[in-house]
Order: C-alpha cells, then sequence, then structure tokens
C-alpha cells in the first residue's frame, strides 16, 4: 500500500515567520503532532507538539497569563522548528515510510512528490 493512499490531505503548513501561538492554534485545531514549515511556499522545516511544549513556559513561571500569551505571540516558528526535515514520498510504500520513521525514531513526516512540494 502507498503513502499516497494514507497520508492526511491536504497539507496544513505554516510560513516560518508566523508565530508559535499560531503554530499551536493550528496543532489544536486540525489536531495533528506535526506542522511542516514553508519559506515562500518551500519545506525548510518542521515543528512538532514536542517543539512548542519545549517552548512553552513552565508551570514554575511567575508570568501571568497575559504575559505568556504576549511573549509567545514574539516567537517565530522559525526559532524553534527542527530544520533537518526527514520527508517521505508519496509513492514509498507504507513498510518503507516505517522503516525510515523507525530508525529516525520519529512519529510523522511530510509526504513529498517529485518536485519536492508537500502533498500530504
Amino acid at each position: 500500500m502507498l503513502i499516497r493512499y494514507w497520508m492526511s490531505k491536504p497539507a496544513i503548513t505554516i510560513e516560518k515567520d508566523q508565530s508559535m501561538q499560531q503554530a499551536l492554534a493550528l496543532i489544536k485545531e486540525k489536531r495533528i503532532r506535526l506542522l511542516p514549515v514553508t519559506d515562500a511556499g518551500k519545506l525548510c522545516g518542521v515543528v512538532s507538539d514536542r517543539d512548542l511544549k519545549r517552548a512553552s513556559a513552565s508551570d514554575a513561571t511567575s508570568l501571568d497569563v497575559h504575559e505568556l500569551l504576549f511573549l509567545i505571540s514574539k516567537i517565530k516558528v522559525s526559532e524553534i522548528m527542527t530544520r533537518e526535515v526527514i520527508t517521505v514520498h508519496q509513492d514509498w510504500s507504507i513498510e518503507e515510510a516505517a522503516d525510515l520513521m523507525l530508525h529516525h525514531k520519529i512519529s510523522g513526516a511530510p509526504v513529498i512528490d517529485d518536485d519536492g512540494a508537500i502533498v500530504g
């Protein structure tokens, strides 16, 4: 079975200059764990729910909620994204993709076509 038949479509992405707050909202709204990051439509990174949690404030902070939201709105996705993106091709089998993800210890990857465009 090929990835193209199992991937999430359409690809949900975020631009690198958008805020961490926008990424959090998009991940929550779309119920996804991995968000490909683009620069003028070209893949340049990924941000995961784990990246966002790591960049969020600790429960031990002394800041109030308004201060936290202000700070989070100033953090850009490009500051917290993973730059070394592992991708899978839409024509790979489920087994090939699973092997790659197990090897790299990741839970998901952007799906690309022959031109390198994000398709899922």
